[in-house]
């Protein structure tokens, strides 16, 4: 049962962050998270200001592509070049969007266009005019011949998504918030697939959390296991294999929530649950009328 997350409405334009030296204002050579950093807003328009910029690269080097965050449609899509050893994805980093790609070894000296295209999109071949373009500088034999271990040593580019804490959760299947063991989770669908009465399930719930609500919004409510051990799970439609969510289990359950309080070995102090007095004033109860009983029959 397939579900795909439908992008927040906003601003159909496109722009990129500009980086401090303006000759390579799309692209940090890092692969570090970028950090975030003022920019001049400009009035949104149907290409970027600086469309068909060239950057400059040289084989074996990673570079990382930043939008900003309010671009509306951008998370998910797939920067492609034939100089990539893999596309690059955008992927929410609030308060921008980016993706990394990697400049194979073997790429001779050029230029090369680079491309974006939707989520799944064509890899080879893709058309329209280019986003930005990539100088790829000559390289010796002896570096050339180094290129494949300094590739091997990056470090993987880490596919979770940070976005905006004030935003329900999930934005896509790689919206990775962080949960105690305990807490109440609202995992909500805006998409018009996801129906009133269909159910998600999760090795760390409690148990099913059924979808309620409006048909264009319905949410569930689910609460994380008292005793989940700190990990990533996934969350699925019940009935079917595809991920539709993830989230992140850390730190230990808070004792003050009545869920995790009432698995804890015994009563808080001073206080005895309502069912565990009932059921024992109950049983004493039934042994003093069994030994009534006993009494009565001895007599007779």
């Amino acid at each position: 049962m397939g579900r795909t997350k439908t992008a927040a409405a906003g601003v159909a334009a496109l722009t990129m962050l500009l980086m401090p030296s303006a000759g390579t204002a799309f692209a940090a050579r890092t692969a570090d998270r970028p950090t975030p950093r003022s920019t001049p807003q400009s009035t949104p328009q149907s290409t970027p200001p600086d469309a068909g910029a060239r950057l400059s690269a040289s084989p074996g080097e990673r570079l990382t592509f930043t939008l900003p965050a309010w671009l509306p449609g951008k998370n998910g899509n797939r920067v492609v070049s034939e100089i990539f050893l893999e596309p690059g994805t955008l992927r929410m980093d609030d308060p921008v969007i980016t993706a990394v790609a990697t400049v194979a070894c073997d790429t001779p000296p050029g230029v090369y266009p680079v491309r974006q295209t939707g989520p799944g999109g064509p890899t080879e071949g893709a058309g329209g005019e280019p986003w930005v373009s990539v100088e790829v500088a000559g390289i010796g034999a002896a570096e050339r011949a180094a290129c494949p271990g300094k590739v091997a040593a990056l470090p993987p580019e880490q596919p979770e998504e940070h976005w905006p804490a004030g935003l329900s959760w999930p934005q896509s299947p790689w919206d990775v918030r962080t949960f105690r063991p305990g807490e109440e989770v609202t995992p909500t669908a805006s998409d018009a697939s996801a129906g009133y009465g269909d159910t998600l399930t999760s090795p760390g719930f409690t148990g099913k959390a059924v979808m309620r609500g409006a048909k264009a919004v319905v949410t569930a409510a689910a609460t994380i296991r008292c005793d989940a051990g700190p990990g990533l799970y996934e969350v699925r439609w019940a009935g079917g294999d595809e991920v539709w969510a993830r989230y992140r289990v850390a730190g230990s359950a808070d004792p003050n929530r009545p869920a995790c309080r009432d698995r804890a070995a015994g009563p808080a102090p001073g206080h005895t649950p309502w069912l565990v007095g009932t059921a024992a004033a109950l049983a004493a109860a039934g042994v003093a009328a069994h030994a009534v009983a006993r009494r009565r029959r001895r007599r007779r």
